[in-house]
C-alpha cells in the first residue's frame, strides 16, 4: 500500500506559487519563441485564431480591392473598375452598382464612367450575386467586360448611308433587347457571314460583347463592326432619314419575308428572346415581316431566324445582281 500512496502523492497538483512559477516561464519560453518566428500553432492563446482570421478575411478581401480579379465577362470590386476605367485598357460596357450603396465612395467611378461613355445602372444586390461568379468578392459594384471594342455609331451610319444608292445597297441589323450573350453570338457569325455591313445592339437591358458572345460568334467579331445604340427607336429614325428601310419582324406582320424587296438599302430589326421588338421600336419600322410557323411552337429562337431572313436577303441581292450582269452582257453584245 504504501507504494500506491507514494503514487499518489506524487500525482498530486504542485502548490499554486510553483505552478503560477511555470506558467510565467512558459509565457517567457512563448514571448521568446514569438520573437524568434518558431511559436507553434498550437502554443498561441486562445484568442490568436480568431484574432488571425480576422486579419486573414481583412486581407481577402483589401487584395480584391486592388487586385484587377475578373471571369472573362466580368470586373468585380470598386477599386478594380475605377481603374479599369482610369487606364483605358479594359473595354468596360457597363457598370452595375448594388442598390444602397454608399454615394461617397463612388463619385470617382460615376465621373469617369460619364467620360468614358459608360452607362452605369443601379440593380438590388441579390442580381449582382447572380451576375457574380461563384465566390468572388464584388463589393456592390461589378463591370462588364467587352471581349472586342465597339465602333461608333455615327461612323457606321454615315457609312451605312454612303453607299445608299449604289450598286451595293447597305444592310445592316440592328437588335432591340437580346439578352442571351449566346444568340448575340450567333447572329454576329450569321450577319458576318450573310455580308452584313453594320449591326447595332442597346446598351441597355442587352447582351454585350462578352468572352461567351465571342466564343459563340467564332471569330466574326475581327469582321463584322458592331455599335452601341442609346436609344434603338431614335437609331430608326435616323437610318429612315438617310434613305434605309427599316424592316422588323413580328409574328403578326401581314407580310411574308419573302415578301420584301431585300435588294433595297434596308436595316433588319430582330426582338428580344420571348418579347420581341418593343412598341416604340416596332412603330417606328418602314415595315413589319413574319417567318411563317406551320409546327405547333409559336416562335423560332431569335438566332435562328436572323439566319432564316438574312439568307433571304442573300438569295434576292445574288439574284438581282446575276439579272443585272446578264442583262449588261446581253445589252453589250447586241450593241
Amino acid at each position: 500500500m504504501k507504494p500506491t500512496r507514494r503514487r499518489h502523492e506524487d500525482a498530486r497538483p504542485a502548490p499554486r506559487d510553483e505552478r503560477r512559477g511555470e506558467a510565467t516561464r512558459r509565457d517567457a519560453g512563448r514571448a521568446d519563441a514569438n520573437r524568434r518566428g518558431d511559436i507553434r500553432p498550437d502554443a498561441r492563446r486562445r484568442d490568436e485564431p480568431a484574432r488571425d482570421e480576422r486579419t486573414r478575411e481583412s486581407s481577402r478581401g483589401e487584395q480584391t480591392a486592388r487586385a484587377p480579379v475578373a471571369d472573362g465577362a466580368h470586373l468585380y470590386g470598386l477599386l478594380p473598375v475605377v481603374e479599369a476605367l482610369r487606364a483605358g485598357s479594359r473595354r468596360v460596357e457597363r457598370v452595375t452598382i448594388a442598390e444602397g450603396a454608399h454615394e461617397g465612395r463612388l463619385h470617382d467611378l460615376f465621373e469617369l464612367a460619364r467620360a468614358a461613355g459608360v452607362p452605369v445602372r443601379r440593380a438590388p444586390r441579390a442580381e449582382l450575386q447572380r451576375m457574380a461568379a461563384p465566390g468572388a468578392n464584388h463589393q456592390g459594384v461589378i463591370a462588364n467586360v467587352a471581349a472586342v471594342a465597339y465602333r461608333d455609331a455615327d461612323e457606321l451610319i454615315e457609312r451605312l448611308a454612303a453607299r445608299v444608292g449604289t450598286a451595293e445597297p447597305p444592310l445592316a441589323v440592328i437588335l432591340d433587347g437580346v439578352e442571351d450573350p449566346r444568340n448575340l453570338g450567333a447572329i454576329v457569325r450569321t450577319a458576318e457571314c450573310a455580308g452584313v455591313d453594320a449591326l447595332f445592339i442597346p446598351e441597355r437591358r442587352a447582351a454585350g460583347l462578352t468572352e461567351t458572345a465571342a466564343k459563340a460568334a467564332a471569330g466574326a467579331l475581327e469582321y463584322l463592326p458592331v455599335a452601341r445604340a442609346a436609344n434603338v427607336a431614335r437609331l430608326v429614325e435616323d437610318l429612315k432619314g438617310r434613305g434605309i428601310w427599316t424592316v422588323g419582324t413580328d409574328a403578326d406582320a401581314n407580310i411574308d419575308y419573302t415578301e420584301w424587296d431585300w435588294t433595297q438599302p434596308c436595316a433588319l430589326l430582330l426582338g428580344g428572346e420571348g418579347s420581341g421588338l418593343r412598341r416604340l421600336v416596332r412603330e417606328r419600322c418602314d415595315a413589319l415581316v413574319r417567318i411563317p410557323l406551320h409546327g405547333r411552337i409559336s416562335s423560332l429562337n431569335v438566332s435562328v431566324a436572323a439566319g432564316i431572313v438574312l439568307y433571304e436577303a442573300v438569295r434576292q441581292r445574288t439574284t438581282a445582281s446575276e439579272s443585272a450582269y446578264t442583262q449588261n452582257r446581253t445589252t453589250g453584245e447586241g450593241g
